[in-house]
This record gives structure tokens, sequence and C-alpha cells, in this order.
């Protein structure tokens, strides 16, 4: 039985959600969001599958993982730092037809046979470096498009309707690839592209949206007539540098950033070793890793459904513990595998059930990060500080991935997985007995005027 209370909350959100749908312009954004990522889905299968066909080196996957995330830790930073003083929409959509026409130079390459593994590095390099453009400019449009009151709601549909995207885009990409190739595969992430350039660009919303603070800040920079070079360099340098101010001016931001670095470090073994942990633990082939996938995908959806629901009963920090709490039950699932091996239903349940939740408690996390975060975040600097905690999140990628590479050689898939445990279980008790400031407090992720202008000055 449902209490009155219950009752009453599952009817707001309801009507959260039902009032965000009616806004013509977020409609366009999410059709653009869910439509790219579902492109992307099928892009990520063929181009993963294609780099073992081709060099058949487990070296070379890991150095085209590595350069995946390379640029949105070196390059991000300085983009969000360009892009702040850029129409984003325009960004947006010059980002998407750009990727566009790099994906399909690369197919057409593929099928004259010119495709190697340098070939793909230096591909993979300049795709995520224009990636590195498109995020800090997608998060602070989402900002000109989203009314603070429905930044909760039209933050957790968007996140539920790209992880279903997602999750359609995995499952068509083994028929697609099978059926018609890789090259149409990647052809398709291409429509994709284009598609969602021309949602966003017949957007009204995010003309030229700036603050009053932002202009008198851009006039500072511009009005450098009859200044020198070296001036006018200066005051982009401090530009990109305020993005680093603002993030660490704020406890709360800080705190947030932290705990980004520290989850994705533990998280790297489930991206990297998949198929260890399908062969070693659980003595099984790549159906496991189909499973996995799946339910992953559904954990997503099902995560981000749940965290307007949470945030209504739970503090930002109970919903850090929740889900740093079900991130170590599921890696305990993964290392307690090998109970199971022999008996393939029980294998695919505890696969299932693992990813399942593991999911579910990142998407809690990443929901609440991303909410807060959007919520709170001064809109002049925006794009800077997505971009500079973009870049801390995954700064712990390439290196955490180097690491890997370094232990597992030595250590067991399993002895690594526990490992994992251990650190959620260090990581929620640090929450529990520090309580770090996770609260957002009045002008808590500013930074003082004062100090703006006498760095852009």
């Amino acid at each position: 039985m449902k209490t009155s209370k219950e009752a009453s909350d599952m009817e707001q959100n309801r009507k959260m959600y039902g009032e965000i749908i009616k806004e013509r312009e977020y409609r366009k954004l999410i059709f653009a969001t869910v439509i790219n990522r579902f492109g992307d889905s099928v892009d990520a299968i063929a181009f993963t599958w294609l780099v073992y066909q081709i060099t058949h080196s487990a070296a070379w996957s890991a150095i085209v993982f590595a350069l995946n995330t390379l640029p949105n830790v070196v390059v991000q930073p300085f983009a969000g730092a360009i892009v702040e003083k850029m129409d984003k929409k325009h960004v947006i959509v010059a980002t998407h037809l750009f990727r566009a026409v790099i994906i399909t130079l690369f197919a057409l390459l593929y099928r004259a046979g010119l495709v190697n593994a340098l070939v793909m590095a230096i591909f993979t390099l300049v795709i995520t470096t224009v990636e590195s453009f498109n995020l800090p400019a997608t998060s602070a449009f989402t900002m000109q498009v989203v009314k603070k009151e429905h930044m909760t709601c039209g933050m957790s549909l968007n996140s539920m309707l790209s992880s279903a995207a997602s999750l359609a885009g995995t499952g068509a990409a083994g028929v697609i690839i099978a059926t018609a190739g890789v090259s149409t595969a990647m052809m398709i992430d291409v429509v994709t592209f284009a598609v969602a350039a021309a949602l966003i660009g017949a957007m009204k919303a995010g003309r030229a949206k700036v603050t009053e603070a932002a202009q008198n800040e851009a006039s500072k920079i511009t009005s450098a007539t009859g200044e020198t070079e070296n001036k006018i360099e200066q005051s982009k340098i401090e530009f990109f540098l305020d993005g680093f101010r603002y993030v660490a001016s704020s406890r709360v931001i800080c705190n947030y950033g932290l705990l980004a670095v520290a989850l994705n470090f533990m998280l790297i073994p489930i991206n990297a070793l998949q198929a260890p942990i399908a062969s070693e633990i659980f003595k099984m082939g790549g159906e496991i890793l189909s499973i996995a996938g799946a339910f992953a995908a559904i954990g997503g959806i099902a995560g981000s459904a749940l965290v307007p629901v949470l945030s209504q009963k739970l503090s930002p920090l109970k919903m850090i513990m929740l889900g740093t709490s079900l991130l170590g039950a599921g890696m305990l699932g993964m290392a307690c595998g090998g109970v199971f091996v022999g008996n393939n239903i029980a294998c695919y349940v505890d696969v299932a059930a693992s990813f399942f939740i593991m999911m579910v408690a990142a998407s809690t996390i990443g929901g609440t990060i991303n909410i807060q975060f959007m919520k709170n975040a001064d809109p002049k600097y925006i794009a800077r500080a997505a971009a500079v905690m973009g870049a801390c999140g995954e700064a712990c990628m390439p290196v955490g991935s180097l690491l890997l590479s370094a232990v597992v050689t030595k250590v067991s898939t399993e002895a690594i997985l526990v490992f994992c445990v251990i650190f959620a279980i260090a990581i929620l008790a640090i929450l529990v007995f520090a309580k770090p400031q996770m609260e957002i407090e009045e002008g808590s992720l500013g930074i003082k005027n004062e100090k703006v202008s006498a760095s852009l000055g």
C-alpha cells in the first residue's frame, strides 16, 4: 500500500514529466539526443569489432581505447573555455556535421582497403577531439533549454531515453554488421549525426542567451583596442583558467569531482576486462557479454527513472551512499561468479543481476552529480566548468587502463574485482564518517565577482 505522501510524490513526478514533454524545444533536444545515441551505439560496436579484426592485437585495442579518452582529458578544458564565448547551438551543429564527415571519410578508406592500425588510431583521436568541443557546448545549451524547476525530471528523462537508445543500438549493431557490413553500420551513424544537427539547428532556444555579467566579461576581453597582442593573449588564458578557479572555489563541486574520479577508476576493470571476466571467471564465451550489455542498459534506464523519485526522499549525500553501496554489491556478484561455473543458467542470472545493479548505481550517482551541477552552476561559467569536471572525471581512464594492463599479467581478474569491492567499501566509509559537503548552498558554486574581475583585468 502506498502512503498518501508517496502517491502525492508520484503524481507530482508524472505532472513534471508531462509539463516538460509539452515543451517543443525540449522535445527536439530529446529526439536529437536519442537519435545520436542510437547511432553512436551502433558505431561503437562496429569500431570495436573492426579494431581487433584489423590489428589482431590486444595492445592496439588498449591504445585505441586510451586515445578515445585522452582528448576529453587534455583538450576538453581548453575547449570549454573556447566554447564559452561562442553560440552553443552553432557549436553543437558544427561538431555533429564535422563528425559525420570524418566517419564518412573513414568508411570510404575502409572500403578502399586503406585502413590500418595507425589510421584507426588517428581517426579515433580526431573524432574524440571534436567531441571534446561538443560536450561542454551541449551542457551549456541544455541549461538554456530546460527550465530550472524542470531540471531534475528533464535530465533524468534525457538519461532514460539515452540508455534506451543505447540498448536498441547495441542490439541492432550485431544484426546490421552481420547482414550489411561494417561500412553500413558507420553510415547509419553518419545519418544520425546529420539528423541530430538538423534538429538542434531548428531549435529556437539558445540564441545568444548571455547574462549581463557574461557580456561585461566578454567586453573586457574584446576591448583590447590599442593594447598589445600579448595583453589579448593573456586575457584568453585567464578566461580559460577561470574554469579551474570556478571549480576550485567550491568545496561542493570539488567533492563531486573527486567522487567522479574515484568511482570511474573503480569501473575501469569492468569496462576493460569484460572478455577475461567471461573466460576466466565464468568459463564462458561472448554470449554472456551480450547478456551483460543488455542488462547494463536496462539498469541504466531503471536508475535514471529512480533518480527524481529518490531525490525527493534522500539528500544528495544519501543518494551517493546508496549508489556506492549498490556498485560494491554488483562488483561482489561478479567476483563470486566462479561459484556458478558449470551451471550456465546460474551464470547468466549472476551476470544479469550484477550488471543491472551496477548500472542502477552508476545512473544514480551520475544523475545526482549532473543534476546538482546543472541546477546550481553559474550559466556564464557552465561550459568551462563542465569541461573541467568532464576532464577530471575521465583523467583516470587512460592512467587506470595502463596500470591495469601491467597488473593483470600478475594478478587474476577475480582478485582485481575483489579489490574494487574493497575500494567501494572504503569510499562508502569515507562518505558515512566524514560526511563531505554535497548539499548546495547559496553561492557555493560561484566565484566572487571581485576575483573574476581581477583575473580578467
